[in-house]
């Protein structure tokens, strides 16, 4: 079945999810609320990993991974991985974050990204 794209739909949804990801952290929640809703159970990196089939995740700090299983795996079974950067680029509060200019008071934030900033342009 195809799915139908409603481009304000989509935008909107869009915008919610960015509303409500501040930061790395709140960004892999929202996903992971994301994806139960889709049907994924939440694991817990110290308890033991479910062996049947199923569609899971698991979230550490900012990182967040997922997977879907629908037959029982072996060592020669495929699978792929997707991986999203969650933590580059956003904006971070600097270690002396206030500011006064002009007779406003500022908090100095600055970049966070990789070194590399043409990968988007290549």
């Amino acid at each position: 079945m195809a799915h139908s794209f409603d481009t304000d739909t989509e935008a909107a949804g869009l915008c919610a999810f960015v509303d409500a990801s501040p930061s790395p952290f709140h960004a892999c929640a929202e996903a992971g609320r994301m994806l139960e809703a889709a049907g994924f159970s939440h694991i817990v990196e110290t308890e033991a990993f479910p062996t049947e089939p199923g569609r899971h995740y698991l979230i550490r700090g900012g990182a967040l991974i997922a997977w879907s299983t629908e037959t029982a795996g072996g060592p020669t079974t495929p699978f792929r991985v997707v991986g999203a950067h969650t933590d580059s680029p956003n904006l971070r509060i600097k270690p002396q974050p206030d500011l006064a200019r002009a007779g406003w008071q500022l908090l100095g934030v600055e970049l966070y990204r990789s070194q590399q900033r043409n990968t988007l342009r290549d």
